[in-house]
């Protein structure tokens, strides 16, 4: 398996554990990193991620991981909330988060451009539109290479 898929798999896997718990799963990443391979969760949840509760929910996905037996190599799992700069993955985080300050890369250039930061102004299921350098910039989420929220900076 690559690693995209073994991601998808870990979602899979650890979704129905995470709404159990009242968790909202946010992102997954599988690195290879100075350390060895790392399999990094963010999760959030409304009254806010701590560190009791990142372990608490570090045991419970540990043991579905172990039981699932997804990643053959040796990897270090880490639990984390997403921080203030929350990554922006599917359209209900677009949806959520209209009105706030983003960045975007696009995979290709868009408007002569791949880099934009701005104001979301509205998220539908196939695209968003971002107030950027005075216009209206509209984005297909298959062209979002990467996108996160933006804080301390007015634009």
């Amino acid at each position: 398996m690559d690693r995209a898929e073994i991601v998808s798999k870990v979602e899979q896997l650890i979704s129905p554990i995470l709404e159990e718990q009242e968790f909202e799963l946010v992102d997954v990443e599988l690195k290879k990193e100075p350390v060895g391979l790392v399999l990094r969760i963010f999760i959030d949840r409304e009254s806010g991620v701590n560190l009791d509760t990142c372990s608490r929910a570090s045991e419970v996905i540990g043991q579905a991981l172990d039981r699932a037996d997804l990643i053959a190599t040796p990897y270090s799992l880490e639990i984390s909330s997403p921080g203030i700069e929350r990554p922006l993955r599917k359209p209900k985080d677009f949806r959520r988060f209209t009105g706030s300050n983003i960045f975007v890369r696009t995979i290709k250039p868009l408007n002569n451009r791949r880099q934009f930061k701005g104001v979301l102004k509205s998220a539908g299921d196939e695209s968003f539109a971002i107030q950027c350098d005075g216009e209206l910039v509209e984005i297909s989420y298959g062209l979002v290479s990467k996108a996160h929220l933006v804080v301390g900076l007015v634009f």
